[in-house]
């Protein structure tokens, strides 16, 4: 299967891979051919890709990270505590003010956010481990209409993945993946303020769901120091540009023990959601007109190394992220064997010891004639090749 942009699907394509939603229903099966009605409702429901069968690439079957069910169940356990959350505190016609005096006074010191979560964040770094996973060989999805709930699960799957890189303890991992899966939970707070009496901008709103997470998860019960820290420094930066703290880095790896200072420095486990977070916002994001691929998202942080971002989670995150994932198309740009400059095939397989020379299963040539039998070359064995993603 291959993975196309819902706007290039045909009448006569049948879906590759299943799509459910979050109370975990089949919404289409894969199989089922997919018609104009349900093109223009996969655009209503916010899906920018979809996996489709092509004749030739029934073998390449791009592997979850975390499986569906999983998933599914990540984004009704957060939905429903923000919604429960929600109901607890009347933000409406608030003002900031009335809101940080009302969580400060202990607002939701009788709900447990962390119980809700923990099982759920338990199963994703289970199924992590389960599959083995150390680079993420396959497209982490965000559709317009469940984009915060995927950003999150995507953020702590990507952090989990750095954190196993550093070899954490069950318990490192745990409480950095219950940080990333909540670290945007304040913002459930600025969206109800937007349309309120305060009438603040909504980038002073934004500049403040640190804040807003870090007290609605401080005030619940049991709540972790860990875990309201990330919360609530997941946007410090290491030259201390960032907010709400103004907090430095020492760009240092992000284990313990190690020589930084206490006072004043960013809290090593947030430093690996900064990173997480951004690049799951850069890179295919729905709700930009321009769709980043994993190598631009990739080049974007690395500029920013060492002042914005920690220098060795970035070194980290480049030997986790494949420029080219499984299952999307690509195009030979530059190659030693010219015959074969502008081919166009699917990525059938990424090679560990070089995640940017993947397997290509070729199928179409320079004049976009479909080869019969398509043919699969391993770019891990060439010297040199430049390709570029369609997307």
């Amino acid at each position: 299967m291959k993975l196309i942009p819902v706007e290039k699907i045909q009448g006569d394509m049948v879906l590759g891979k299943s799509i459910y939603n979050m109370d975990n229903k089949l919404l289409l099966g894969a199989g089922f051919r997919i018609t104009d009605d349900i093109k223009s409702k996969l655009i209503a429901r916010g899906y920018n890709h979809v996996y489709i069968m092509e004749k030739g690439t029934e073998d390449i079957i791009p592997e979850d990270i975390i499986s569906d069910a999983v998933k599914q169940q990540a984004q009704f356990k957060l939905a429903n505590s923000a919604e429960h959350v929600k109901k607890m505190l009347k933000f409406t016609n608030l003002s900031r003010s009335r809101i940080y005096d009302q969580l400060q006074d202990g607002a939701l010191k009788n709900i447990n956010l962390t119980r809700e979560v923990n099982k759920t964040v338990e199963e994703i770094i289970k199924d992590i481990s389960a599959v083995g996973a150390t680079t993420l060989d396959s497209i982490l999805f965000k559709s317009k209409n469940s984009y915060h709930l995927d950003h999150a699960i995507n953020t702590t799957v990507l952090s989990i993945l750095i954190g196993k890189k550093y070899g954490f303890s069950k318990d490192e991992l745990l409480h950095l993946a219950l940080g990333a899966f909540l670290h945007d939970f304040g913002k459930l707070v600025t969206e109800q303020m937007k349309d309120s009496a305060d009438k603040s901008t909504s980038d002073a709103l934004l500049r403040e769901h640190p804040v807003f997470g870090y007290l609605i998860m401080h005030n619940s019960r049991n709540a972790s120091p860990m875990v309201c820290q990330i919360i609530k420094q997941h946007h410090e930066s290491q030259d201390g540009s960032g907010y709400p703290l103004g907090l430095h880095g020492e760009n240092l790896p992000p284990i313990s023990p190690s020589p930084r200072k206490s006072k004043g420095t960013i809290y090593r486990l947030a430093e690996i959601c900064t990173v997480a977070d951004a690049y799951d916002k850069m890179v295919m994001n729905p709700l930009k007109e321009k769709q980043k691929t994993p190598e631009e998202a990739v080049a974007e942080i690395i500029k920013d190394a060492g002042t914005i971002y920690n220098k060795h989670i970035v070194s980290t995150l480049t030997t986790i992220i494949p420029f080219f994932p499984v299952g999307t198309t690509v195009k030979i740009k530059n190659l030693k064997d010219t015959s074969f400059i502008g081919y166009v095939g699917v990525i059938a397989k990424i090679n560990e010891d070089n995640l940017n020379k993947p397997q290509i299963l070729l199928i179409m040539d320079k004049s976009k004639r479909r080869l019969a039998p398509p043919r699969l070359i391993d770019t891990g064995r060439l010297s040199f090749i430049d390709l570029e993603l369609l997307i």
